[in-house]
């Protein structure tokens, strides 16, 4: 039961602070704060592609299902890229920024979960 707790934790406090950042870079644009805006910008999309790894920092978890915080994170990325592709394409469907997103969405969780499976997790035989 902790187990899950830990993680519906890390889930709450990823989204509080995406959420966060969303109403920040709204607010930041509104105000004409440019750098402020573009600081958040950048923010909001290394979130949207390592939400796996955050979502597993936060959750602090220690056990051997740490990979269902990276796939939760994961799923959820996959409609966030989808949103930030919109974004970036000036609130249009562009079919480049559809595929770079998602690849990049696919491509940072593969790294961050292979990597932490060679530098964390290292096997000893």
């Amino acid at each position: 039961m902790e187990q899950r707790s830990r993680l519906i934790r890390g889930i709450g406090i990823a989204a509080v602070i995406y959420a966060s950042l969303f109403v920040g870079h709204i607010v930041a644009a509104a105000n004409g704060l440019t750098l402020f805006f573009r600081a958040i910008a950048v923010s909001i999309t290394l979130m949207t592609f390592l939400m796996g790894p955050i979502v597993w920092f936060l959750s602090q978890r220690g056990d051997d299902s740490d990979h269902l915080a990276y796939r939760i994170g994961f799923w959820v990325s996959v409609p966030l890229s989808v949103g930030l592709a919109y974004a970036y394409a000036d609130q249009t469907f562009d079919a480049a920024y559809l595929i770079g997103f998602l690849a990049a969405t696919v491509l940072t969780h593969w790294l961050a979960l292979r990597g932490r499976s060679v530098f964390i997790e290292p096997k000893v035989g």
